[in-house]
């Protein structure tokens, strides 16, 4: 991941902002977090190991993810040679207050699943924006990242100990891999085993959205990714590609979550 430029006069200003995004392995990590005074939400993507600070610690494998503070001395543990992290770094004047009304503290985990997943891809895209309106994108969306991991992260714990929890994590995984098809709510509770009422109602416990809801809200990340990066590609093809049956339904959903055409996306993102 490269790390963006985030040369705006606006930066000193900004309440809150994203200041970079980068791909560290473990020893790069530990170097880079001793002298580092950016807060870092941190994604494991590879291997092994346990990082702690003060009367905190967490495991750290594939899936995991962690918010670590500046000038705050962590300890790690039996970091393996295979550990990779992605990094997303973030700063402004008022995150200091801001994390503190949150309660969120030196060191957070969480799972980046759910909605939580959608903001960081996000953020992804946001980066690679020219739109002049682009720094304010971006902090908009570390918002409401925050405010969604205080949502989520009191449930971490009970995350890992629940079997319905777990379920899920794999529903939402075949969403990913099928999101592309025809998918029906009756499809994803057959591959609950439940009724469509009782995943609707624990879907929505777990991850404030129905399982349909987050389909529509993950093949709109998928169109927007692939509007970016291959301007050659149609509208038409986008909203096929990503399981839209219909081009003109796909533009309607479009605009409502987005507030502009795809088109109109393309342009302010390639400039």
């Amino acid at each position: 991941m490269p790390k963006p430029s985030m040369e705006n006069p606006l930066d000193a200003d900004m309440p809150l902002m994203i200041t970079g995004q980068i791909q560290m392995n473990a020893d790069e990590f530990k170097h880079w977090s001793d002298h580092s005074r950016d807060y870092t939400i941190v994604q494991c993507i590879g291997g092994t190991g346990r990082i702690a600070a003060k009367n905190h610690e967490f495991l750290i494998r594939e899936g995991t993810a962690l918010i670590m503070f500046p000038e705050v001395t962590y300890r790690y543990h039996n970091l393996s040679d295979s550990l990779l992290f992605d990094c997303l770094t973030f700063n402004g004047y008022l995150l200091p207050r801001f994390l503190h009304t949150l309660q969120i503290g030196e060191l957070r985990a969480f799972k980046p699943d759910g909605m939580i997943h959608i903001l960081l891809h996000e953020i992804t895209l946001a980066l690679q924006s020219r739109h002049k309106d682009q720094i304010w994108h971006v902090s908009a969306l570390l918002y409401m990242l925050l405010v969604r991991l205080t949502i989520e992260g009191d449930r971490y714990g009970a995350y890992e100990r629940s079997d319905a929890r777990l379920k899920l994590g794999g529903l939402v995984t075949f969403i990913k891999q099928n999101y592309h098809v025809d998918i029906s709510l009756s499809m994803l509770a057959q591959q609950m085993n439940v009724t469509e009422q009782h995943l609707n109602r624990i879907f929505k416990k777990e991850f404030q959205m129905t399982p349909l809801e987050y389909l529509t809200r993950y093949r709109l990340l998928k169109a927007k990714e692939m509007l970016i990066e291959n301007d050659a590609i149609t509208a038409h093809d986008i909203a096929k590609a990503v399981g839209f049956n219909s081009a003109s339904y796909f533009g309607s959903v479009f605009k409502k979550f987005e507030g502009i055409s795809p088109i109109e996306l393309r342009k302010q993102y390639l400039g």
